[in-house]
């Protein structure tokens, strides 16, 4: 289980507010539950006036670094800011293995396990020379811009990733005898700078029920907020202001529209060759 943050501003400003200084800010996140640590990395990724991607990420927990966290959150002045605390789900606890992860001019992070992803990998094609880790996860992001370039829209980029999974689970699904679904939580959030897109979409419980913070919160359900003109994307509400829950399963793009923001949200209606794909936070 990860916990995931994102914003999206009209114009830079900083998110330090909801990274560090409120009731439920990112950093408290890392140690609110001690049954449930997010203590195996944290990461930021911002954009320079350039349009360059800026990352700072660790190893190492927040919660044992706050100066060196910090500092990032003060850098990350930017029109769209992500953040990302770790609770790995695999052995490799290193810097490469936090998120987010950059390529292309995107960065992303995810909360949740590609189970498959040795058999996503081989499907990257030319985009599998690209990896830098084993991660699953960056295995999940280089899909997503592998049909980012054929469908030329995030949204449905994710669904192609979802739609692919599924396909490819029927090829492989024997070797993987402890799971019944080809990844748990598929929950994303990516940029290139011009607009904020995430994936809310779960079919197998992950190492959690319920956010950290917010025990009525299904573990695999985000929220959003408008606040101050910002555009506030997370696994879990981080204060005690009014948030909005998403109906996974859906993709929710956030786009500077005129100085202001344009949202826009679409349910996804998934099958696969064995009927509807199932989404944990309905069972």
């Amino acid at each position: 289980m990860c916990r995931l943050f994102a914003q999206m501003s009209p114009s830079p400003v900083s998110a330090r507010d909801f990274l560090i200084d409120s009731k439920f800010s990112l950093l408290r996140q890392v140690e609110a539950d001690p049954d449930n640590p997010q203590k195996d990395g944290w990461g930021l990724a911002w954009f320079g006036d350039d349009g360059r991607a800026h990352l700072a990420k660790s190893a190492a927990s927040a919660a044992r670094e706050p100066e060196r966290f910090s500092a990032a959150a003060e850098a990350a002045r930017s029109s769209v800011v992500l953040g990302h605390i770790r609770a790995a789900s695999n052995p490799h606890l290193d810097e490469a293995h936090a998120h987010p992860f950059c390529d292309d001019g995107w960065v992303f992070a995810h909360n949740g396990t590609l189970t498959i992803w040795p058999e996503v990998a081989q499907a990257l094609g030319p985009r599998r020379a690209r990896l830098k880790t084993n991660s699953d996860s960056e295995v999940y992001f280089q899909q997503f811009l592998k049909h980012l370039e054929r469908e030329k829209d995030a949204s449905r980029a994710f669904e192609a990733c979802i739609n692919e999974s599924w396909s490819l689970w029927q090829t492989c699904k024997d070797r993987y005898l402890g799971a019944d679904t080809p990844y748990t939580s598929l929950n994303a959030v990516a940029s290139n700078a011009h607009g904020l897109h995430a994936v809310c979409h779960a079919s197998r419980k992950g190492l959690a029920n319920a956010g950290v913070c917010h025990p009525d919160q299904p573990w695999s359900v985000m929220s959003f907020s408008m606040r101050d003109g910002r555009f506030i994307l997370a696994s879990e509400g981080l204060d005690g202001g009014p948030w909005t829950r998403l109906h996974p399963p859906e993709t929710i793009s956030a786009v500077g529209d005129g100085g202001g923001i344009d949202i826009r949200r679409r349910p996804l209606s998934l099958s696969s060759a064995h009927g509807p794909v199932p989404e944990v936070s309905r069972q």
